[in-house]
């Protein structure tokens, strides 16, 4: 991990070594972490295989929680944040959260047959409620992003919510930009 110093604008190697490695809460694997402040707590999401299969499907991966005081030292206890809603789904990844009047919004990528991008929320950001129809994307009727839609990065600017996506074999041919219709209420 690597910090980063405003004054000289220069980021400082914390460690040789990952903060966060496989464990016994997560031995396959751990990817697409999120990290967000809130309120003296940093509160991670991030992607971890339930298990490995010789095949991508046998693979089960999903969004879990973990917390942390100080960024470097984290709880990992197994807990799921979100998880599959029906037998077709075998994957999902690259959360991105943000608190907006006491209320966690968290869009993502899930995988069944192709990628979609998710759309969930939460009281308390640990216990999620999917509520994938609201999230205002799916793919197109042809072209680029017309069989995948996935790894959703929002941001802000001048009033208006902007989202970052993948289309078709993972953004093979570029990323996507959409924004939200709208102005954003936080």
């Amino acid at each position: 991990m690597a910090i980063y110093n405003q004054t000289t604008q220069a980021f400082r190697r914390f460690s040789k070594a990952p903060l966060l490695d496989r464990n016994d809460v997560d031995p396959f694997s751990i990817s697409y972490p999120f990290v967000l402040a809130d309120q003296g707590i940093f509160r991670m999401w991030y992607g971890s295989n339930l298990r490995w299969g010789s095949e991508q499907k046998d693979m089960a991966h999903l969004i879990k929680y973990a917390e942390s005081n100080d960024a470097i030292h984290w709880k990992r206890e197994g807990i799921i944040a979100l998880p599959f809603k029906d037998d077709s789904e075998y994957a999902m990844s690259r959360p991105y959260v943000l608190k907006e009047k006491g209320l966690y919004k968290m869009w993502y990528s899930y995988r069944g047959k192709g990628y979609r991008i998710g759309y969930a929320e939460s009281e308390d950001g640990v216990k999620w409620i999917r509520k994938d129809a609201e999230v205002g994307i799916d793919v197109s009727e042809s072209g680029w992003d017309s069989e995948m839609v996935e790894y959703p990065y929002l941001f802000e600017h001048q009033g208006l919510r902007y989202m970052l996506y993948n289309g078709n074999d993972y953004g093979k041919t570029g990323i996507g930009l959409a924004v939200l219709n709208g102005t954003v209420d936080g």
